[in-house]
């Protein structure tokens, strides 16, 4: 079996804040140090991270530098639509022209630095585009302009071509009460709408999961339109999107979301976005990258002791619980 190509987004090893203590509990790591330290372990090769927030045109060339000192792949790089004022109602679904053109603006700037890297995605997040309160937004005038700025994007890509990939990232809330496009089938849709081989999904693992989705089912829907074009890995417990190391709250579903990926013959960078709060971010990515490995093991047992088989027949369920019960006994 192929080696996973697993890449951090540096965004989660540094001092994090959150709404009950803004100060966090660490100290701030700059952003070439946290490259740095994403460099120092091993099996992670790739990193991800925001324009301008954590590369701009004044540290592009350091970040190039240890990038290459490590021999890392700069592997998602997109602009940050939500950390500023003028995004506070919205980005690229924003009611006011001047800020959709600003976050229009942002994403291209951000393709733009991504091709000194050959960085092969670029995330939308919608993150603000969404409402509060009830009837607080015309969703359908607010679908109408996010299309529209995906549309205006994707010209840029052809116009200058580029081979970045641009990818929806949904979440059902958080920072917003409920975000445009919460579900896998919600961003789906409108990818399917836009009909562009530039176009796809990027699952967060952890966000499907707290839209209460079975993530098997959502894998396979992208990918039957073949649609995935990058991952995000980690785990929660379905209440809040915690970004833990995946498979550190349920190994089996890490597993069964493994499966599906090698099923379907899914090459890409397994993402990991990870937010240890209160722990070494270091121990965070390690694990990531064990399980990650440990779960691709069992995938592979698994086809070995005949799974294609009773998933095909789709009637033995006792009996696949146990084999994957046994397969991760074998390879633990």
């Amino acid at each position: 079996m192929a080696e996973l190509k697993i890449a951090m987004g540096i965004w989660g090893n540094t001092n994090l804040a959150d709404r009950f203590n803004v100060d966090g509990f660490g100290d701030f790591v700059p952003v070439l140090d946290r490259i740095k330290q994403v460099g120092e372990i091993e099996g992670i090769d790739g990193f991800e991270l925001h324009l301008p927030t954590e590369i701009n045109e004044s540290n592009a060339d350091d970040v190039e530098r240890v990038a290459n000192d490590y021999g890392l792949q700069m592997v998602q790089l997109c602009g940050h639509t939500w950390t500023e004022r003028q995004y506070k109602f919205g980005a690229l679904a924003d009611s006011d022209p001047k800020v959709r053109a600003n976050a229009v603006a942002r994403v291209k700037a951000a393709l733009d630095m991504g091709v000194r890297f050959n960085v092969p995605i670029s995330v939308l997040w919608p993150a603000t585009d969404g409402n509060d309160f009830p009837l607080q937004v015309d969703y359908v005038a607010l679908y109408d302009r996010y299309v529209d700025s995906v549309r205006r994007i994707l010209e840029h890509i052809h116009r200058n071509s580029y081979t970045t990939k641009l990818c929806i990232e949904p979440k059902p809330f958080e920072p917003r009460s409920w975000i445009m496009m919460g579900t896998t089938a919600q961003a789906l849709c409108i990818v399917n709408e836009v009909d562009d081989p530039s176009f796809g999904m990027n699952l967060d693992v952890g966000h499907s999961l707290i839209a209460r989705e079975n993530i098997e089912d959502q894998l396979s829907l992208i990918c039957r339109y073949d649609r995935l074009y990058h991952t995000h890995f980690n785990d929660n417990d379905q209440q809040c999107d915690a970004d833990q190391p995946p498979g550190t709250v349920n190994f089996i579903r890490l597993v069964s979301i493994m499966y599906v990926l090698d099923q379907h013959g899914y090459d890409g960078w397994y993402g990991l976005d990870l937010f240890p709060y209160r722990d070494d971010p270091v121990k965070f990515m390690e694990i990531s990258r064990d399980n990650l490995r440990l779960a691709k093991r069992v995938v592979g047992l698994l086809n070995e002791k005949g799974a294609r088989d009773l998933r095909a027949a789709g009637t033995y369920g006792p009996e696949m619980a146990v084999l994957m019960r046994d397969c991760i006994r074998a390879v633990s």
